[in-house]
């Protein structure tokens, strides 16, 4: 089986691959080669820069094991775990910062993302074992402004709003929100059945449903913590394909 590479794939096929557009994907490489530190003497990687970050994105976008990425790029199960949990939270990293004009209108809504690792996760109304993750949108072009850290699946939005998402997004006097954010006093809520509201809310459905076009939010198999680091590297892919549009 020949080996998947950068170079071997089409414009076409790396979108297929990666979700991302060829421009998208050379400024996430540029990016993260700000990031990395100087290479130092020892055992190099088996792959390029490129082909690490195609890796990558390729594991969220697929959700394929890592024995399946092994095989595809033609390198060890062990060089693929190593690679993914060093991009990941390196990539997780460059979601900016919540900034914007106080003019934008903001849209939160949570998200129930199943997880293998049953420590972290408990039955929620997906009838499966999964962690809820708060999401902020930007509502007039879909951009991910913030993610908060993973709750169990079982906890309400308005908890996990609370505890995690309300010290994010704090000032912004335009983030709305579903009727779960009713006794949130930073999120405005419909009081009536208001399409116009209905309508801008969506905007959060609506950028849910593009992040989970990365299989990986689907269902998650890595332990502990890096459900956070994946969820935000996922916002930061999303985030690219906005600005590259």
């Amino acid at each position: 089986m020949s080996k998947i590479s950068v170079v071997s794939l089409r414009l076409r096929s790396l979108l297929r691959w990666t979700g991302l557009p060829v421009k998208a994907f050379l400024l996430l490489v540029a990016r993260v080669a700000a990031l990395l530190p100087e290479p130092r003497r020892g055992r190099p990687w088996a792959l390029l820069l490129d082909n690490r970050v195609l890796l990558a994105a390729t594991a969220w976008r697929t959700h394929l094991t890592n024995r399946q990425l092994a095989d595809l790029f033609g390198i060890g199960v062990a060089t693929v775990h190593r690679i993914l949990d060093r991009l990941t939270p390196l990539i997780a990293g460059l979601l900016d910062p919540p900034d914007g004009h106080r003019s934008d209108l903001w849209v939160v809504d949570g998200t129930l993302i199943p997880l293998h690792d049953q420590t972290r996760t408990a039955k929620s109304k997906n009838y499966r074992r999964s962690v809820n993750i708060q999401f902020t949108f930007r509502a007039r072009d879909r951009r991910v402004m913030a993610v908060t850290d993973a709750w169990p699946g079982n906890r309400n939005d308005i908890i996990v709003f609370r505890a995690t998402m309300a010290d994010q997004v704090p000032g912004h006097r335009l983030t709305i929100g579903d009727g779960a954010y009713r006794s949130a006093p930073e999120v405005i809520t419909s009081r009536n059945k208001s399409k116009a509201f209905a309508k801008r809310r969506a905007r959060a459905e609506h950028g849910l449903a593009r992040l989970k076009d990365f299989q990986v939010l689907r269902q998650h198999r890595r332990r502990g913590d890096t459900i956070n680091h994946t969820s935000r590297a996922v916002a930061v892919l999303h985030n690219l394909k906005i600005d590259c549009a």
